[in-house]
């Protein structure tokens, strides 16, 4: 893993949303079929009731896309809306689009789960449907977070389903998706800075084996 600075991870995150202001989400291009995803990174409107930031998932997406330099999309403005959750959503649209123009073929979105929740991460595939179309690089990235002691669910509490970014794209388009939720503590405390490079770490090389046709 290249050189990390919790205090860069930040300001990174900060910088990403003062650049982008008054943009309902950005783009930033990769070299790379994979793409990841950050919807909760700011505020959204569910139903009518507001609902907090995932900050950390932003920084920890704008962190994977530059060790990796896959493409990325992050939510940088509450528009009333919840990327994750409207039927009817520009970014999922958007997406889709992007997604089939550059030919990528796996998708991680990224959000941030509760602190008081009583695990590290929650691997949403929808019942296994979302990974299909490679089910040994899920087998690896699941592997290598509960070997760094991660506790990790799958699809709970959170399972990737339809009206989801990664379900949308996943039966839209086919490809390998995966809801990939962490518990706020690690990226947004700089005390467990060594987790959070682990979990990098993880991603990273996930990433990197999705290259492997072995694993398909």
């Amino acid at each position: 893993m290249k050189k990390f600075s919790f205090k860069r991870f930040n300001d990174r995150r900060k910088k990403f949303l003062k650049e982008n202001a008054n943009q309902s989400f950005q783009i930033l291009k990769g070299s790379i079929p994979v793409m990841i995803s950050a919807p909760h990174g700011v505020s959204q409107v569910r139903l009518g009731a507001f609902k907090f930031a995932e900050p950390g998932s932003l920084g920890l997406a704008l962190e994977i896309q530059e060790q990796t330099d896959a493409h990325l999309i992050a939510k940088t403005e509450n528009r009333n809306d919840d990327a994750n959750f409207d039927d009817v959503c520009p970014y999922k649209e958007e997406l889709k689009r992007y997604i089939k123009k550059n030919k990528i073929k796996y998708l991680f979105d990224i959000h941030g789960l509760a602190k008081k929740r009583p695990i590290d991460i929650n691997l949403g595939v929808n019942f296994g449907a979302n990974v299909k179309p490679n089910e040994k690089l899920f087998d690896f990235l699941n592997q290598r977070l509960n070997k760094k002691g991660f506790v990790v669910s799958i699809d709970q509490p959170f399972c990737g389903k339809s009206g989801t970014v990664s379900g949308y794209i996943s039966k839209e388009l086919g490809i390998w998706t995966i809801q990939f939720e962490v518990n706020h503590k690690y990226t947004n405390e700089a005390k467990y800075v060594t987790y959070l490079k682990d979990l990098i770490d993880c991603l990273v090389q996930t990433i990197e084996m999705s290259k492997n046709k072995k694993l398909i």
